[in-house]
């Protein structure tokens, strides 16, 4: 029997099988021979197409530029953490002379022989910070002086020992004013100085060491 005779005979026997069981068992053999054969040529039909694929292009390597790199050796520039607290100066410290400027200012700038001109003594906290100075009389004192001469200081004959530390704020400004009775300071504090003649005077404040610049005013016999 040829190939073509084998072949017909193969597809009849399944076409229609014979054997002791039912015909149904048959087919249920023969569909499930069929499946897995199928299912075997699909697979390595999968394989073959797999491996057939070009090869996958490999990524460019990133190139550094020279400006990147000059970049990368600058370091970052610190910053603040919202958590760290900067350091303020204590408000009970000492406030230095440089953080001191002292003003001396008249109530008028010509007063007639035996007037009693008004004086005032501004210290004022120049510096950045608070802190404390001493404003008391001991500290402060207003001077007259004449071309140079001394005529006139609130510390002569009544110099006052008392303090008063006070703090004084970033700006802030504390004035206080006294009287001077137009007379010049006695040699000798137990008699009365006389008035101070017509002429050109200055007014020199001080706080401490720090003094201030000179105020002129005159003091005239006529109005």
């Amino acid at each position: 029997m040829g190939a073509y005779g084998t072949t017909v005979a193969c597809v009849s026997a399944m076409m229609s099988p014979r054997g002791p069981e039912a015909p149904t068992v048959y087919w249920v053999r023969r569909g499930a021979v069929l499946l897995v054969s199928l299912t075997v040529v699909i697979g390595l039909w999968w394989m073959l197409a797999g491996g057939s694929d070009p090869a996958p292009t490999p990524s460019p390597t990133p190139v550094t530029s020279s400006s990147a790199s000059a970049a990368g050796t600058i370091a970052p520039t610190p910053t603040a953490s919202a958590g760290v607290v900067t350091a303020v100066p204590d408000p009970t410290g000492l406030c230095p002379d440089a953080s001191i400027a002292v003003t001396a200012t008249t109530d008028s700038s010509t007063y007639l022989v035996g007037s009693t001109p008004r004086l005032t003594l501004t210290i004022q906290n120049i510096g950045t910070f608070a802190c404390t100075r001493d404003v008391g009389p001991k500290a402060n004192a207003l001077t007259i002086t004449s071309g140079g001469y001394p005529v006139w200081s609130s510390d002569d004959c009544n110099a006052s020992i008392a303090t008063k530390e006070s703090v004084l704020q970033a700006g802030e400004r504390l004035a206080s004013s006294i009287t001077w009775d137009g007379r010049q300071s006695p040699q000798n504090c137990n008699k009365q100085g006389v008035f101070a003649k017509a002429g050109s005077y200055e007014l020199i404040g001080s706080n401490e060491t720090v003094k201030s610049v000179q105020t002129p005013f005159a003091i005239t016999s006529k109005r």
